[in-house]
């Protein structure tokens, strides 16, 4: 695949299970970028348009919700597919209410992250 054919995923997350298996989980043509929290993850938005962003529900100072939030206020962000990762199925209408594409719980399989990352930008 053509680098520019390169996809781009952020993943926001301090659990290093989840970054860990975001960084050996996607195939080779996919670019992983990671940040320990909403903060770090706004900077790197500035300059970066990933194909789509995985955020951690419990992601640092503003969480992954608010992460996902701000990004639905942002007309350059908008259309960024984003897969909310939960700690409990509970807060599944909180993922819907901050506008995630897609939401799962963990833990989840690096595969299984991988493929419904993809499946968002397919």
């Amino acid at each position: 695949m053509a680098e520019a054919e390169k996809l781009q995923v952020l993943v926001v997350s301090r659990d290093e299970a989840v970054l860990d298996d975001a960084r050996f989980g996607f195939p080779s043509h996919v670019e992983i970028t990671t940040a320990t929290d909403a903060t770090d993850a706004a900077r790197q938005l500035e300059n970066l348009r990933p194909s789509v962003v995985i955020v951690d529900q419990r992601t640092g100072n503003a969480g992954g919700f608010a992460l996902a939030t701000d990004m639905s206020q942002i007309n350059a962000l908008r259309e960024i597919p984003i897969l909310v990762l939960l700690e409990r199925d509970q807060d599944a209408w909180l993922a819907r209410e901050v506008g995630a594409t897609m939401h799962r719980t963990k833990p989840i399989a690096a595969e299984a992250l991988a493929a419904d990352a993809l499946s968002l930008v397919s």
